[in-house]
This record gives C-alpha cells, structure tokens and sequence, in this order.
C-alpha cells in the first residue's frame, strides 16, 4: 500500500471523529459518559486552534461547533491538496 492511501485513511479517521464529535454536540451529548469523553478528549486539540470561533455559543445545552466545522474543512483541504501535489509529480503513479 502507497504510503499517501495510508495518509489519506488516517485523514479520513480523524475526519470520521470530528463528524461524531459535531453530531454529539448538536444532540447535547454528555460528557461525563466515558465514551463520548474520550470522544471529546481526542479530538480537543483538533479543534483547539479554532476555538475562538465558539467564543460566543453556549457551555451546555445543544451547539453547532463552528470549530469543529472548520477543522473539518481545513482537514479536508490540506489532505486534498497533498493528494493532489503527489499526483502532480512527475514519476508518480496513481
């Protein structure tokens, strides 16, 4: 196996968290449950550096994270346009 499908695997891992992770908060999931506090402890530093986008949504309750959102997107471009930059080279072969 090509080591870019395994970086695109792993791309799509992390993607699959933080969609769980958005859905769980959209339906107030809660984090004392240990799952969904793994869940929520594996992907806070995925979303970390966007948190200022959450400044002024609620603690509790339901929340559409617009941090999780964003590493999401920023996930799926860097990854696409590695994809893409590897394709380019010459020499190499899909």
């Amino acid at each position: 196996m090509r080591p870019l499908y395994l970086v695109v695997y792993l791309a799509g891992a992390i993607e699959g968290l933080l969609l769980a992770r958005l859905v769980l908060k959209l339906f107030a999931a809660r984090p004392d449950n240990p799952a969904f506090g793994l869940l929520f402890a594996l992907t806070a530093p995925l979303v970390a550096p966007f948190a200022a986008l959450d400044a002024a949504q609620p603690r509790f309750g339901a929340v559409l994270e617009y941090s999780t959102l964003a590493a999401i997107v920023v996930l799926a471009a860097l990854i696409s346009a590695a994809a893409w930059r590897a394709r380019r080279r010459p020499g190499a072969s899909a």
